[in-house]
């Protein structure tokens, strides 16, 4: 049988999970991978202005929904 947490206990949880080492040390990885994610797009974004001003292309900074 499955049972119900109460508020307080649901609290109580997410406080004890807020301060243990392992869910500190899974952020870090995460807050680490993300930034990796921003440092590869942007450099995408880099390569990929370079290659539309060598092909002559020209494009929208912010792209028009339809």
């Amino acid at each position: 049988m499955k049972s119900t947490m109460t508020t307080e206990e649901i609290t109580a949880e997410i406080e004890r999970l807020k301060a243990s080492p392992y869910v500190k040390l899974a952020k870090s990885v995460e807050n680490k991978a993300l930034r990796q994610k921003l440092y590869n797009l942007r450099s995408l974004d880099k390569r990929g202005r370079t290659i539309a001003a060598v092909m002559g292309l020209k494009f929208d900074e912010v792209p028009k929904e339809g």
